[in-house]
């Protein structure tokens, strides 16, 4: 068991590992870009990677307080489901999940299939793979569909 410093230590250090892996790969959307906080340019749509001591997960969360444009946002991604899927492969769809601070949200996720444990570092590389690949793909699915909404937020 670790202590809360320790376990504090070693995701700091997951991340900030990971951040430099992904220094290889030249973002499509933008100049430069974060890939752990990857900024979309839309308000309240967010690529959030997730990893504890039992799991990671890769998702596109729409968070628009408006119930109605979050509605849109989603809508408007499962029209663009084909070329999504065709890109990125195929990922779970919820038009309803209660978010982290209990608010209602939509989302687009995957879960990473191998066991994974952020306090582990040999289950570290197969993990940097799993958001590699999906990171990269959604960069490109967003570098080409990005502009669709930023116009459904205006």
């Amino acid at each position: 068991m670790f202590s809360k410093e320790e376990a504090k230590e070693l995701t700091t250090l997951f991340w900030t590992s990971f951040g430099k892996y992904m220094q290889k790969h030249k973002p499509t959307y933008a100049k430069h870009v974060k890939w752990v906080n990857y900024k979309t340019g839309v308000k309240d749509i967010y690529f959030r990677l997730y990893a504890d001591k039992k799991t990671a997960s890769i998702a596109i969360e729409l968070q628009h307080p408006d119930e109605s444009i979050r509605k849109l946002f989603y809508e408007q991604f499962t029209e663009l489901k084909t070329v999504f899927t065709g890109i990125a492969g195929e990922w779970n769809w919820e038009e309803d999940y209660f978010g982290f601070k209990g608010n209602e949200i939509s989302r687009v996720y995957l879960n990473h299939e191998t066991k994974f444990n952020i306090f582990l570092k040999d289950t570290w590389a197969d993990c940097f793979h799993f958001f590699e690949k999906h990171l990269v793909d959604l960069d490109e699915f967003w570098c080409d569909f990005n502009e669709i909404f930023k116009n459904l937020d205006n």
